[in-house]
């Protein structure tokens, strides 16, 4: 009996030390390791600007720009040429609303010739002169049944010149101009007996197709292809100054400041 009762005893004894090992694998804590999380640090680009003489600029256009630039306005075909590169443009036909018939113009064979340079404090002006070549301005009367050339008269330019007015820019983070105005110079003179007979008229027609033609060149000459051939001409000075990415332009005494901010 006491035998049994041993046993028993051991057997309580053993089953209730397996309970309590079961109750402590239960309850013992897991250590948890916690990972920092990554930082990556960014240093902030220090601001600045270089400056760019004004006078080496306006030497650039001349030499670069000016000494190499062609311009031929024609209704069928045209181009601008600077340092060798061509790009073909159209400038089409000028339509003029008036009483009976509308009257189409469109220049005729006009020839860049002298293109001079100018720095006015504020911004650069490239003066083109063309040949003056009889009547540069062509017109004609499409719905008009008799005299379509005739009824529409022709337009001779005297002294025929351009005045492009160009403002420095940060472009595509390097230097460039964009043109901020287009000046028409020279006298328009219509043909036949409006030009005598009816000055008033004559004046209307000459303002607006003298309208007409400076906002086609300003278009022309704002186009991305007309603008990367005039940026080409400052690529290494730009370089040489030694600012990665232009974002602004500034102007103080004698320079202009290439700035890597806007």
């Amino acid at each position: 009996m006491k035998t049994i009762k041993i046993i028993s005893t051991i057997s309580l004894f053993l089953a209730f030390s397996l309970l309590m090992q079961g109750q402590i694998k239960k309850t013992k804590k897991v250590k948890v390791i916690k990972r920092m999380p990554s930082v990556t640090y960014q240093t902030k680009t220090e601001k600045k600007c270089l400056p760019m003489d004004i006078k080496l600029t306006e030497d650039i256009l001349r030499d670069k720009i000016g000494r190499t630039l062609k311009i031929y306005m024609d209704k069928d075909y045209g181009f601008v040429e600077m340092m060798g590169e061509k790009k073909n443009v159209n400038f089409g036909e000028f339509k003029l609303k008036k009483p009976g018939h509308n009257w189409v113009y469109f220049l005729n064979d006009v020839k860049s010739e002298v293109t001079r340079v100018k720095y006015n404090g504020e911004y650069f002006v490239l003066s083109v002169s063309f040949e003056s070549n009889g009547n540069e301005i062509k017109g004609k009367c499409p719905g008009c049944k008799v005299g379509k050339d005739k009824r529409a008269p022709d337009i001779n330019w005297e002294k025929p010149k351009l005045q492009i007015i160009l403002k420095p820019v940060a472009y595509k983070y390097s230097f460039n101009f964009e043109i901020a105005g287009v000046g028409m110079l020279g006298k328009l003179k219509l043909n036949g007996p409006t030009q005598k007979f009816f000055p008033p008229i004559a004046t209307f027609f000459r303002d607006a197709i003298a309208r007409k033609i400076k906002h086609r060149i300003y278009e022309i000459l704002n186009k991305p292809t007309i603008k990367n051939m005039m940026a080409n001409a400052f690529k290494l000075v730009v370089k040489r100054i030694g600012i990665e990415h232009v974002r602004g332009i500034d102007f103080r005494g004698n320079n202009i400041y290439l700035c890597n901010y806007p």
